[in-house]
């Protein structure tokens, strides 16, 4: 947790003459209490961007930590203001809480207003900058052309895209730092602007650092891992849209002294990250240059050595040669050959050998030297240090190693006493250079979070480098610490065990071991390393247990205890993830990296060999560090953990679930039409007291999705889940030297996308095939028990009054059809009054209100529909064995089969609910501040026309059977043949346009929705005027019909012999005012 006095200042000089945003953003200015006097800005200017749903807010963290960083460096190092290290001035931006991670169009109207408020920072400085003069030498400080841009989630999005528009002034952003922004794809793509703004805006980036737009423009992404549930950290991975050169991807879990995953907001109040966050940003100012940054080669190399602990590629550097060039023993209070090449040193042991030194109060120097002999060291041997680096700090002072690091140097003898001692050997030593030390964490003392979080230091360096000296000396101060230790010793060389686990052995445990004891180098090397030749596969976490093993042999020096606990460290070969675990038997591997989806013109960088090698996936790497004189050897058993993989593979694809919903909501509409059309009963019939209706031949959504279970759809579908990738794999190997780059990329990215693991991948579409398919059922359920209970509540309450029981206990509600005697319902004229409604909805859509805000209003309008016709089928049911008459019953079932119908289109359509919500908060949101500026495609009525259409016609009647039958033609015969199977075909592309592309796009769901719903709209339309064309066919053919025996004759026995014949039965004004109540 950071502290911080923060206070805003609201620069209210930026109004509408700067940006035409100024009433709906704002720009503050932040002070920090205690530090900040004046509110001129005066520094070097930095700008912070909330993300989505940000406050300005958001930066004092940050702001704060850089304030005291710098003047922690201001007092330890004078100069720094004539180096150009004159502090941070932060803006930070309002940006009205908006949700940019779901609605484009305002990552479009955020980056517009950042560089409106770019220009009006770098305005002020002219005239403040020369009033404060902060150099006592009189250092000149540039004016700055430039501003430091830090971007929090979405607000590094933002910060991106503001290059890519016409406002943006060239140069004036040099370094932008993003942190939990999720730069290839969108975390939710329910909007087609999201989309779009992120395909342009990184295919300029890609092309900009190849054409030379963006040459000295450096880009650093961190992320918090697998903490951050909001987005997924595979996206924060920028080596595809950046060269090495001018980019860093790191997780907070490879960050020296944080090595915490964060989640989605503490990245930005975390102490440890806030801290480590604003030493880096200190250490790359310099105010003498237009820029106020250091040049782009010197920024980077600080920024990944401040940042990054990947020690084996050098990230950290490699340390000067020591300030002492040149020595010999005699410059030593003490020197010590330790001639079995290990070195172990302790606070007591070292007072005692310098004790023992009665020569030492004549030695100037107040250090000690311990040497290693070199010769007859093996060619792969490494020097290994491994140390606490509290034993180099003063027993007087708080501060840990950093006064005094170790110094490595070459040391040659010079003359050997025959008869001398080790303490008399004389050498002649020079420094030499080394990698940079290693923090591996350990934990606080008693596990207080309010005590400092101490690390061991681990160097490492190969013996062929130093091999012209006799001697590997460590130099050390003569004072020691009161705690800590040092182990240096010249290993044999680095335990390497190579593992290659498929997935299925791992279904099981897996043991892997280090050799035994008597060939065991674990006595001579503090580090062992695993390497898991598993495939790059985001979605599988691996559970190990690491049991270590003690030694039991008397020749080895023994420890009571260990100096310290196995530390574990998991990386790969792409330089972007680090995890560290210490004293913990039990941990889970798991990567992060790339995203599923690769871009389409992601060659403009492929000639980047930085960007090759980083890129490279060469196997999980597992090291185990261990104190050599207490453990021998370890054992680690690994199984995939399948709970944790579960989860990551929903969390990283959760647009899928959307997806395969749709699918299913797709076939459970087709299968409930197919049925509806063969007249095939699905439902039971009624009890034998007669309550209930006649079995209807619509299917309920429920009994649709049991029978789409039954008939091998399910398999089907998950048949071509597990094959569909696999498929993809082969043809794109197949076609790799045939295809172009672009077209290769364009077909890896269907379905869930390929990353080389096929046959792995194959099992996610499975999974989530079933879980889409309980997550339909779900809705189903909800919905049917919204509409029954709702239904019923209306129909007891509707029960009640006299006039609802007389019009429900009339018999005489339907007229006859003459041409094949059957009952049906009568076709009333459409009211005028909801002509009306549709003028006025139609006129708001194109004025004010956005085609989102019509479409909930037509879902609400169909599910009240749907409780109203099933509150009349409750109402119709024949409740005793008197009400039981054929005209009863007839009306219950038209009723029954209507409301099932409304409700599948009620399930059909809340798959498309999702892509409106974020327009609606949006619309919302704007309204508040008065802002009426919409994205241009929110009033096109084509974007809810099907939805529309078809909600007014099944507000009356059902879908038209789409069947020939001999007994009842709604339509010509061939043309009904026609429309069915151009309605099964529209459904079957939808289908398989959804299963192959909506993944990656969901939005484009809510066009298939409605193109679909305006195909079953004309449909339904179609049907009047081929009935009239149908009966006009049928008298001129048959001009007389002999009515046949109706259906429901076997049913109800006393019905067929009733006496008064179907044609008469009337039609009275009171039937009509029924039949209105029926709609």
């Amino acid at each position: 947790m950071s502290y911080s006095r923060p206070r805003f200042v609201e620069q209210t000089e930026f109004d509408d003459r700067w940006t035409r945003f100024s009433t709906k953003y704002k720009l503050y200015l932040y002070r920090e209490g205690g530090y900040d006097a004046s509110d001129e800005a005066f520094r070097i200017p930095i700008l912070f961007v909330p993300g989505n749903a940000g406050s300005h807010k958001q930066v004092r963290s940050i702001a704060s930590a850089s304030a005291t960083a710098f003047m922690e460096l201001a007092s330890n190092n004078p100069g720094a203001f004539d180096r150009g290290q004159i502090g941070y001035d932060y803006f930070t931006v309002g940006l009205n809480e908006e949700l940019t991670a779901l609605h484009g169009y305002s990552i479009l109207e955020q980056a517009d207003f950042i560089n409106d408020a770019i220009r009006y920072i770098l305005s002020l400085y002219p005239g403040t900058r020369a009033k404060h003069q902060l150099s006592s030498k009189g250092t000149t400080f540039a004016l700055p052309t430039s501003v430091v841009v830090v971007g929090h989630s979405m607000g590094g999005v933002v910060a991106r895209t503001a290059f890519t528009l016409p406002n943006h002034i060239v140069g004036s952003i040099q370094a932008i730092f993003t942190l939990s922004t999720p730069h290839n794809n969108p975390t939710a793509s329910l909007e087609y602007y999201v989309d779009k703004v992120y395909s342009s805006v990184n295919s300029f980036w890609r092309h900009g650092f190849h054409n030379g737009t963006l040459d000295d423009v450096s880009l650093v992404s961190i992320a918090g891992g697998n903490l951050d549930s909001m987005i997924n950290s595979d996206y924060t991975y920028i080596g595809e849209l950046a060269p090495g050169r001018n980019s860093l991807s790191i997780l907070s879990t490879g960050v020296d002294d944080v090595w915490l995953s964060l989640d989605h907001q503490s990245i930005l109040w975390c102490a440890q990250m806030a801290k480590k966050f604003s030493k880096m940003l200190v250490r790359i100012m310099d105010a003498r240059r237009p820029s106020q940054l250091l040049p782009l080669d010197q920024r980077m190399s600080i920024m990944r050595r401040q940042l990054s602990s990947d020690w084996e590629n050098g990230a950290n550097g490699v340390a000067e040669a020591p300030a002492v060039k040149q020595s010999s023993s005699d410059d030593y209070s003490y020197v010590y050959v330790h001639r079995d090449g290990i070195a172990r040193m302790v606070p007591e042991d070292l007072h005692r050998l310098i004790a023992q030194d009665q020569a030492s109060k004549a030695r100037r120097s107040g250090s000690a030297l311990h040497l290693l002999p070199v010769n007859g060291a093996s060619g792969d041997s490494v020097v290994q240090l491994t140390y606490d680096p509290r034993l180099f700090a003063k027993a007087h002072s708080s501060g840990l190693a950093a006064d005094y690091p170790v110094v490595l140097l070459g040391c040659n003898g010079i003359k050997a006493e025959p008869n001398g001692t080790d303490a008399e050997v004389r050498v002649a030593c020079q420094g030499i250079p080394a990698p940079l030390p290693t923090k591996l964490p350990m934990r606080r003392v008693d596990d207080d979070p309010e005590q400092p979080l101490f690390a061991l230091h681990y160097v490492e360096m190969p013996v062929n480098s130093i091999r012209q000296f006799e001697y590997v000396g460590v130099q050390m101060p003569a004072e020691p610490g009161v705690a800590g230790f040092l182990h240096a010793t010249i290993a044999k060389g680095v335990g390497n065990l190579e593992s290659s686990p498929s997935y299925l052995r791992l279904l099981r445990p897996v043991d892997i071991r280090t050799p035994p004891a008597s060939k065991s180098r674990m006595g001579s090397s503090a580090r062992t390393r695993i390497r898991l030749d598993v495939p790059e596969s985001p979605f599988f976490v691996f559970r190990g247990t690491l049991t270590m093993r003690r030694s039991t042999t008397s020749s080895r020096v023994m420890t009571a205890t260990p100096r310290f606990e196995p530390i574990i460290r998991q990386s790969d070969g792409r330089r972007f993830e680090s995890r560290f675990w210490y004293d913990q038997s039990t941990v889970d591997f798991a990567i992060h990296g790339r995203g599923a989806y690769v871009p389409s013109d992601v060659i403009s960088n492929a000639e980047d060999s930085e960007l090759k090698s980083a890129g490279q996936w060469d196997g999980l790497v597992v090291d185990v560090w261990a104190d050599p004189d207490y453990y021998t050897g370890f054992e680690l058993a690994l199984q995939i953990n399948w709970y944790s993989s579960l989860n990551r593979t929903i969390k990283r694809y959760d647009m899928a679930l959307l997806a395969m919903s749709f699918v299913w909501a797709c076939l459970v509409m087709l299968h409930q039409l197919r049925t509806w059309n063969a007249g095939v009963s699905l439902e039971a019939k009624p009890n034998s007291r007669g309550r209930g209706v006649a079995t209807p031949a619509f299917p309920s959504c429920l009994t649709s999705i049991e029978r789409l279970i039954r008939n091998g759809t399910l398999a089907v579908l998950l048949g071509a889940a597990v094959l569909t990738p696999i498929l993809q794999e082969v043809i794109a190997h197949l076609m790799q030297n045939v295809w172009s780059p672009a077209r290769l990329a364009a077909w890896n990215n269907l379905f869930m996308g390929d990353r080389g693991s096929g046959w792995v991948l194959g099992l996610v579409p499975a999974l989530l095939v079933i879980v889409s398919l309980g997550f339909v059922a779900l809705e189903a359920i909800v919905l049917t028990a919204i509409c029954s209970v709702a239904s019923w509540a209306v129909a007891e309450v509707s029960g009640r009054f006299e006039s609802t029981r007389k019009h429900w206990s009339r018999h005489d509600v339907l007229e006859a059809v003459s041409e094949d005697g059957r009952l049906k319902p009568r076709f009333v004229k459409i009211p005028v009054r909801p002509l009306i409604a549709t003028v006025a909805f139609v006129v708001f859509v194109c004025t004010f209100v956005p085609y989102q805000f019509a479409f909930l209003v037509i879902y609400m309008a169909q599910l009240f529909t749907a409780i109203r016709t099933m509150s009349h089928a409750y109402l119709a049911a024949p409740q005793s064995a008197t009400t039981l008459t054929p005209q009863r019953v007839l009306v219950s079932e038209v009723l029954r089969d209507r409301a099932r119908y409304q409700l599948g289109l009620l399930l059909f359509w809340t798959s498309s609910l999702p892509y409106c919500a974020p327009e609606l908060l949006v619309w919302v949101r704007n309204l508040s501040v008065l802002w009426f500026e919409d994205a241009p495609s929110d009033h096109n009525l084509a974007n809810m026309a099907g939805y529309f259409a078809l909600r007014l016609l099944a507000s009356y009647h059902i879908v038209p059977r789409l069947t020939f039958n001999a007994t009842e033609r709604l339509a010509p015969s061939r043309t009904a043949w026609w429309l069915r199977i151009m309605t099964y075909a529209f459904f079957a592309l939808a289908v398989a346009y959804a299963w192959m592309y909506s993944i990656r796009r969901p939005y484009i769901l809510y066009s298939l929705a409605n193109a679909i719903s305006a195909w079953l709209a004309l449909v339904q339309f179609a049907a009047f005027p081929l009935r009239l064309v149908s009966s006009v066919q049928r008298r001129v053919l048959s001009p007389a019909v002999t009515p046949v025996a109706s259906p429901m004759a076997a049913e109800f026995p006393g019905f067929a012999r009733s006496s008064t014949p179907l044609a008469t039965l009337s039609a009275s004004r009171s039937d009509e005012r029924l039949d209105r109540k029926l709609r």
